[in-house]
């Protein structure tokens, strides 16, 4: 039952490289520079490399998400992050599974 909904999902709802392709690589930019400088600033020295490199970041983190989306079928494998959502949160493996059932009755049913 759950590899059939994953099929749907990453088959027919939604491919990998449509849901990056949406994604704006600046906005996620600014989003995640806060993040990389928190980490950053727990290595030794930490404070100092923030402040050498806080005005690179933004460009250096564009170019990341940029060659992400190029790339993401390769470091991303889908099938599995939608498999273990599916696992881990059975209430919404079944509430998916009811809903494509609905469907596709209706669908049989006015064939």
């Amino acid at each position: 039952m759950a590899q059939r909904l994953v099929n749907i999902v990453t088959e027919k709802l939604l491919t990998v490289e449509e849901a990056f392709s949406h994604i704006e690589p600046t906005q996620l930019a600014e989003f995640l520079q806060p993040i990389v400088e928190e980490e950053l600033s727990k290595e030794p020295h930490g404070e100092l490399m923030v402040k050498l490199l806080r005005p690179f970041l933004p460009l250096v983190l564009s170019h990341v998400v940029a060659n992400l989306q190029k790339e993401i079928e390769d470091i991303l494998d889908l099938r599995s992050v939608v498999l273990e959502a599916f696992v881990r949160d059975k209430v919404v493996l079944v509430e998916l599974f009811q809903k494509v059932k609905s469907k596709m009755s209706n669908l049989l049913y006015f064939d």
